[in-house]
């Protein structure tokens, strides 16, 4: 296990433990999840992200997530579903109050991912992307609602784009940002254009076509 996955393990258990928290134990499947999905995706950054997340839904019951992420506004719920754990096994009445229950999540302003235990050790990178693309999705409605003068649009894309940067090791390709904010190819070269006019950004031309971009002063973590 990679150091910063048993450190943020660690942390929020002594925190649960702290705080008697009947769930105070990441299981297996949510260690892979981790290990396998988020880990790799978001550089090992856990920022923002929150494991056996309690929450009320409107009947003031208490449910635990998996996963939360909540950072910059987005509010994503990350479910890791196994095989025999769901529908074949609740009662009518169960299985009502489960669907209800996400009803109640999606209304609160939640985005939902489910994923399988398979799909965490198996197909990770299927994982990988759905989350970016629900971050993408979740950044193109806010973009849409939030009204800013152009210079503050693009001193918000400009910290974003910096932000994922950051999660790839300095080095961003426009595909990156194509997936990652749910725009058009075209859009996303006329981004990191822009940036690298600016100076945020230097290009990389190994045979004068760009193939990607550097964050400028960037230094890498990675060993």
């Amino acid at each position: 296990m990679r150091f910063e996955v048993s450190e943020f393990i660690e942390r929020f258990e002594l925190r649960a433990s702290q705080a008697g928290q009947h769930r105070n134990r990441i299981g297996k499947s949510e260690i892979a999840f981790l290990e396998n999905v988020w880990g790799p995706a978001f550089n090992y950054d856990f920022s923002g992200l929150e494991p056996e997340y309690l929450l009320k839904d409107f009947a003031n019951s208490t449910r635990f997530a998996d996963f939360v992420y909540i950072k910059n506004g987005i509010r994503l719920l990350i479910e890791i579903d196994g095989f025999h754990t769901h529908a074949r096994d609740l009662s009518l009445k169960e299985f009502d109050d489960h669907l209800m229950r996400q009803n109640d999540l999606v209304l609160q302003g939640w985005i939902i991912l489910r994923f399988s235990p398979n799909l965490v050790d198996k197909h990770p990178m299927l994982c990988q992307s759905r989350i970016t693309q629900a971050i993408g999705y979740w950044w193109a409605n806010r973009n849409k609602q939030v009204d800013l003068q152009e210079a503050e649009v693009w001193t918000y894309r400009q910290k974003l784009v910096t932000d994922l940067a950051q999660r790839y090791d300095g080095v961003l390709r426009t595909n990156d940002i194509m997936t990652y904010f749910n725009i058009s190819l075209r859009t996303a070269r006329n981004w990191m254009v822009r940036f690298a006019e600016g100076g945020l950004f230097v290009p990389i031309q190994p045979n004068k076509k760009i193939v990607a971009y550097q964050l400028r002063g960037y230094k890498s973590i990675r060993k």
